[in-house]
C-alpha cells in the first residue's frame, strides 16, 4: 500500500473514531482540513468552501492568509474552487496558469506565496448518485481547497486521496443539513400544535360568551380577523389573555 494511502486511511479512521459529541459542523470540518494538510505532501493550508443558498462562504480554514484567496474567487465569481464546484471535477492549477486564466486571483495567489492549488468538489452526483441527489435537495455544493507554496505540488494520486476527505466532509455537511431540517420541522410542528390549541380555546370562550356553535364561533373569529387584518392565532391569543373582550351576545 502506498504510504500516502495508508496515512489518509489512518487519518480518516482516527477522525471517525474521535467524532466528538456536541462538536459543531464547522469545527469538525476544520479538523478534517487540518488533517489534509498533515498527510498530503506539499500541502501548506486548506480551506472549505460551502455554497448555501447559492452564496459561497469559507466555513473552515487552517490558515487565515488563504481567506483572501477564497474571497478573491467569490468576488470574481470564478476561480479553481468555483470551477471545481460547478463542474464537479478536481481542478489543479498553478500560479502562472492562474495569472493567465484568472488574473486578479492569480495575483492574489502570488502575493500570498502560493504556487499550486488543488480544489476538489464536495458533492459529485455522477460518482455518488445518492449523495449528489441529497445535496441538491438541500441546495448544497462546495469544495475542499488545498494550497501549496511549492511548485509542481499534488500529483494525480494526491487528488484521489483528497477525494476521500471530501467524501467524509460531504457526509458531515449532509448530516448537519438533515438535522437542521428535522429541527425546523419539529419547531414548526410545535408551533402548529400550540396555535391549534390556542384557537380551540379561544373558540370555546367565544362559544360560551356569545352562545354560538363551534362553526359559528370559528366564523366569528374569521370575520374579526378579516376586519382587523390580524391573524386568527393572534386574535385567539388576545382572547385567551382577556376573555372579557368578547362581548356576550
Amino acid at each position: 500500500m502506498d504510504h500516502r494511502t495508508h496515512d489518509v486511511s489512518a487519518a480518516l479512521l482516527e477522525l471517525t473514531e474521535s467524532l466528538r459529541a456536541g462538536e459543531s459542523r464547522d469545527e469538525t470540518l476544520a479538523r478534517l482540513a487540518a488533517r489534509v494538510v498533515t498527510v498530503l505532501p506539499g500541502a501548506d493550508a486548506a480551506s472549505v468552501t460551502l455554497f448555501d443558498g447559492g452564496v459561497p462562504r469559507t466555513i473552515a480554514t487552517t490558515e487565515e492568509s488563504v481567506l483572501v484567496l477564497d474571497k478573491a474567487q467569490y468576488s470574481l465569481d470564478d476561480g479553481p474552487c468555483l470551477e471545481a464546484t460547478r463542474t464537479e471535477t478536481v481542478v489543479r492549477t498553478d500560479t502562472a496558469l492562474a495569472r493567465r486564466r484568472w488574473p486578479a486571483f492569480g495575483e492574489a495567489a502570488a502575493a500570498a506565496g502560493v504556487e499550486t492549488m488543488l480544489s476538489c468538489p464536495l458533492f459529485v452526483g455522477v460518482d455518488d448518485a445518492v449523495t449528489g441527489e441529497t445535496a441538491r435537495h438541500h441546495d448544497l455544493s462546495g469544495a475542499l481547497n488545498v494550497w501549496s507554496r511549492q511548485e509542481h505540488a499534488f500529483d494525480p494520486m494526491d487528488a484521489a486521496l483528497v477525494a476521500l476527505f471530501t467524501s467524509a466532509m460531504s457526509g458531515i455537511i449532509l448530516t448537519a443539513a438533515r438535522w437542521a431540517h428535522a429541527q425546523l420541522q419539529a419547531r414548526q410542528l410545535v408551533t402548529a400544535l400550540e396555535t391549534r390549541d390556542t384557537i380551540a380555546t379561544a373558540k370555546g370562550i367565544v362559544m360560551a360568551r356569545r352562545g354560538l356553535t363551534a362553526d359559528e364561533a370559528f366564523a366569528w373569529l374569521t370575520e374579526l380577523s378579516q376586519r382587523t387584518n390580524r391573524k386568527i392565532r393572534d386574535i385567539a391569543a388576545i382572547i385567551l389573555a382577556q376573555p372579557a373582550i368578547v362581548e356576550p351576545d
